[in-house]
């Protein structure tokens, strides 16, 4: 075999083992996890959900901004985001966990968490929107 086979080889065998090693379980994985949110559950669980139902805690998508930003609610409530503004926005947590599917102007949808703790969030349209959730 010629050395560029042996280094294609080498890199390949190192690319493969890389991949499969991006575990839920990595260290890389779990500081993603923890930054994201201090709520998050173990065994891949789900935080939070969407949900359509009216909520207890309103927020409105005013334009390219969450009105309020910083938000609070208890385990087990509806967060409604009220989309007033004249874009499409989401609101999804910056670990990936959960996320409101796009809600277009004059629309609304809903998280419901299930876990407390503090959750960052954006709007994955828009990146620059961003908030934090505080569940009790």
């Amino acid at each position: 075999m010629s050395h560029r086979t042996v280094a294609a080889l080498a890199v390949s065998a190192i690319v493969m083992l890389a991949a499969c090693s991006s575990s839920s379980s990595s260290p890389a994985a779990s500081a993603a996890a923890s930054a994201a949110g201090s709520g998050a559950a173990s065994g891949g669980a789900s935080v939070c959900g969407e949900s359509a139902a009216a909520g207890a805690v309103t927020v409105n998508v005013v334009d390219f901004s969450f009105q309020p930003a910083d938000i609070t609610a208890k385990t087990g409530q509806v967060i409604t985001f009220s989309n007033t503004g004249s874009a499409p926005h989401t609101a999804t947590l910056d670990g990936g966990q959960c996320a409101t599917p796009t809600i277009q102007p004059g629309k609304s949808d809903g998280l419901t968490f299930t876990v407390a703790g503090t959750y960052k969030f954006h709007c994955s349209i828009h990146s620059q929107m961003t908030g934090t959730i505080v569940v009790s």
